[in-house]
């Protein structure tokens, strides 16, 4: 075997110190490297938006899944199908984020936005249930926990109802403004709630107090209702004077734009169908899909069309 030159011996066991010299540090400085990568994955896809939202009327800002646990135990029975009450935590929490601009103002608590009860109240609505129920909502918001529905990448207005009349209504007919994912789409509730037809009697006194007018009991048969194409009523008139389906509904405290107008003897009697505006998901036809199998997002996906189901983008 060919010996090797003094020289090159100098260089061998040089490069061997300085292998045993840097070894430890390399081993060392590895975990750490790998424990940054790990940490930037996990907070990518796992970490959870820091949204607070205010409640007018209430001094502390609440978390936001916190806030829509009391949204949809204060807007849908808890009784409701599981799944019925998924698509309202993500109704709920699309909603909240866009009237708020993600918690940068307040919210109503009221009709107009949407009702919220906090922990006291559920306790005292829901009595001996309210165990049972408080985990059911709570595993319904949890379990969707981030999850919001957007219409070309951005959030959408997630209106929504009681109880339809067989066909939701179009943003258009109810406000003017022609929003693509709010537009009429079929829905079976009719069939599956109660109180579906609700009836209120006037006398002429009360009717002309109401409405401002100085009729008798005889012009309420001349009045000419007109329909919209869901069957809603779009106006009202007699005369000169007229009335949108909305402005009566307001007047005389009705259920719904859907309704009809007899006189019984002495007395105006007022049927209407459904109860609410009748835009957006109707919360009587998601349980009624929930009953029959829908998951969340097929409920959702038919009730706003078009649109998608997306998890918050934390980075924004």
């Amino acid at each position: 075997m060919k010996k090797l030159k003094p020289w090159v011996k100098i260089i061998a066991v040089l490069c061997l110190v300085c292998a045993l010299f840097f070894l430890p540090f390399l081993f060392k400085t590895s975990p750490s490297v790998t424990s940054e990568a790990s940490e930037q994955k996990e907070y990518v896809t796992d970490a959870k938006c820091e949204v607070s939202i205010k409640v007018a009327g209430s001094e502390i800002p609440l978390e936001l899944e916190e806030y829509v646990i009391g949204v949809v135990a204060a807007e849908m029975p808890a009784n409701f199908q599981l799944e019925a009450l998924k698509a309202q935590a993500i109704a709920a929490r699309t909603y909240v984020l866009k009237t708020t601009n993600y918690g940068e103002k307040e919210i109503e608590p009221t009709v107009a936005r949407q009702v919220f009860y906090d922990a006291e109240t559920r306790k005292e609505n829901w009595d001996k249930s309210f165990e049972e129920y408080e985990s059911k909502v709570r595993e319904a918001v949890e379990s969707t926990a981030g999850e919001i529905i957007t219409y070309n990448n951005e959030l959408i207005t997630a209106m929504f109802h009681s109880m339809s009349t067989g066909m939701t209504e179009s943003s258009k007919n109810y406000s003017g403004n022609d929003i693509p994912y709010l537009q009429p789409v079929a829905s079976a509730d009719y069939q599956h709630a109660p109180n579906y037809e609700s009836s209120k009697k006037f006398t002429i006194a009360e009717w002309n107090k109401l409405l401002n007018v100085n009729w008798t009991i005889k012009n309420i048969n001349q009045l000419k209702i007109e329909r919209n194409n869901t069957g809603r009523v779009e106006t009202v008139s007699m005369g000169k004077q007229q009335w949108t389906g909305r402005d009566l509904r307001t007047l005389l405290d009705l259920r719904s734009t859907d309704f009809r107008i007899e006189v019984k003897g002495d007395q105006i009697v007022v049927t209407t169908e459904g109860y609410g505006h009748g835009v957006g998901m109707s919360q009587y036809g998601a349980d009624a899909m929930a009953e029959n199998g829908a998951t969340a997002h097929k409920i959702l996906q038919h009730y706003y069309k078009d649109t998608k189901i997306e998890k918050i983008n934390c980075k924004n």
